[in-house]
């Protein structure tokens, strides 16, 4: 047995020593290949003058010595992995995964960072854009172009081999955990890309659209953005589009991975950005319409419209990735149910958001309390606070009271999973959470209150007990006072449900209702074994 552990931990750090060799000394050969071709294509279609002479064999031999030193020991390494690679155990192992899929990153850069600039050039161009004025031709091009094909072949050779290995979609545990990693990350990536890009050419048509209603004097400075954003818009979306695809090939090899932890991770989050993607401009807009309302618009209709064209074009691309996610969402949760561990993703999800809702609404509820104290103390009504106020309750309120529901109707079961829910530690953090965070406001909102009745009961004249700061105390007080109780009251309703369902456990039974408890017991711990041997099977037949 010793020897078996110490056999174990030899590998496993024989392993780590070839694939970080490997993948370093394949970084480095990358960024010589990079500086090479740059170097190259500029003194040989540009013919700078600063690329002649000493500084070119100084450029040129640092560039090459890094890539001769670089390549044999990325190529002898790779070489002793590709030896022990005939092992089972050795394609399966994490540090290849880890290598693997790290390589394949790299790749993805390269060819999308070089892309990009490829496509902002070429849709300069295509816009209007003078060939004259692009400082980065002809040898920018060449270099890019050359180094999104590197990129590709980066891409390819590794996806290769880990299709080779045999156990892609299949892997082990901390192996399918790198492959699901990689997938979340670049994912995220490409759809924060993608929305960005959509929001600026969204962006870019209204700011023309008003220019032409306006008769704004330059016109051509589109161009320019408009290649930007147009290009992040089809990089970011290609690449969501491309780990979609592996996800979902994955999901055919192994239906398992339909209720993944890292899965659903990746979906609550695109739903998360969606929804920030969303509201938070729609915030905005109800501010700047409540301060319109109330006459605090100081800018011209122009400006107003103006300043609106960034908010207002997040909120369709933000909506359309919202829904998508959620949708898809819904539907992978019919098809495959929740194991334990996307369960508990599925809660962390619902009350972080409950949360972010309830802090939304207790601060725009007592921006808005102080507005309307302000208005009935010293006759003015201060409009900033009052436009945040109703701006943030218009948004925190229906979030927070959609998720609590939600969460409170499952709570409120008397069945297995409203005990589940009860006792779920992201339901306990949350309601725990907020009581001590509403206690801690009461307590010092509370004490400045009475600090300044104690002093009028004293006789101190300059108490102040009717100025607008202790108004302002009482206010933060009604709010926590309101909230924190809330919370209590659900922690006393959960403490209930669990005494009444220890009370009917511990109540005698009838015989009918013990024979009915004692076949749906028998048919769960069926179901379970059942389960358990079609995993069983399946790993005995896996390859």
């Amino acid at each position: 047995m010793q020897n078996n552990a110490k056999i174990t931990r030899l590998t496993a750090v024989r392993r780590l020593y070839i694939y970080l060799v490997a993948f370093v000394s394949q970084m480095a050969a990358l960024a010589a290949v990079n500086e090479l071709i740059g170097m190259l294509s500029r003194a040989w279609l540009e013919r700078d003058s600063m690329l002649q002479g000493a500084f070119l064999r100084t450029t040129a031999a640092n560039s090459i010595g890094a890539l001769l030193v670089a390549t044999p020991i990325f190529l002898i390494h790779w070489g002793l992995a590709q030896r022990f690679g005939d092992a089972l155990d050795e394609r399966r192992s994490v540090w290849r995964k880890l290598f693997l899929y790290g390589s394949t990153a790299a790749g993805l850069i390269v060819m999308l960072s070089n892309l990009g600039r490829l496509l902002r050039e070429i849709g300069w161009l295509a816009f209007g854009g003078a060939l004259g004025a692009i400082q980065s031709w002809p040898a920018g091009w060449l270099q890019w172009g050359l180094m999104a094909l590197v990129g590709v072949g980066l891409i390819y050779q590794w996806g290769a081999v880990l299709l080779n290995d045999g156990d892609w979609g299949q892997e082990a545990r901390f192996a399918r955990f790198v492959r699901q990693l990689f997938l979340v990350l670049a994912g995220l990536t490409g759809l924060g890309i993608a929305i960005w890009g959509g929001h600026m050419l969204i962006q870019i048509g209204l700011q023309m659209a008003l220019d032409r209603a306006f008769g704004a004097l330059e016109w051509g400075w589109w161009r320019r953005p408009l290649a930007d954003a147009v290009s992040q818009a089809l990089i970011g979306s290609w690449l969501f589009h491309a780990i979609w695809r592996q996800w979902q090939d994955a999901l055919t090899l192994n239906p398992a991975e339909g209720r993944a932890v890292m899965r659903r991770i990746y979906l609550y989050l695109g739903v998360l950005i969606g929804a920030i993607t969303t509201l938070t401009p729609a915030a905005l807009l109800l501010r700047e319409g409540v301060l319109m309302v109330i006459g605090e618009g100081g800018d011209s209709l122009a400006g107003l419209l103006d300043r609106m064209t960034g908010p207002v074009s997040f909120i369709p691309v933000g909506a359309v990735v919202w829904r998508w996610c959620w949708a898809t969402l819904r539907k992978e949760t019919d098809a495959y149910g929740d194991s334990n561990e996307s369960a508990t993703v599925r809660r962390v999800y619902t009350y972080l958001v409950t949360a972010t809702g309830l802090a939304l609404l207790w601060v725009g509820a007592v921006e808005l309390l102080h507005a309307l104290i302000d208005a009935a103390l010293v006759g003015g009504l201060w409009r900033e606070p009052l436009a945040n106020g109703v701006a943030l309750l218009a948004v925190g309120a229906p979030v927070w009271v959609v998720f609590w529901r939600r969460a409170q109707s499952i709570a409120e079961r008397t069945d297995a999973a409203g005990a589940v829910e009860r006792n779920s530690w992201p339901r306990k953090i949350y309601l725990y959470g907020v009581a001590l965070v509403g206690a801690l406001a009461l307590l010092f909102t509370l004490a400045q209150v009475l600090y300044r009745v104690l002093l009028v009961v004293m006789g101190d004249p300059n108490a102040m007990l009717s100025s607008g700061e202790l108004a302002y105390r009482l206010a933060d007080s009604m709010v926590a006072a309101a909230l924190w109780a809330l919370h209590l009251l659900a922690l006393r309703a959960d403490g209930r449900f669990e005494k009444a369902a220890e009370a009917a456990l511990e109540a005698p039974q009838s015989l009918s209702e013990r024979r009915a408890a004692l076949e749906a017991h028998i048919a769960w711990l069926e179901a379970e074994l059942a389960a358990a041997r079609a995993e069983l099977a399946k790993l005995e037949g896996g390859p």
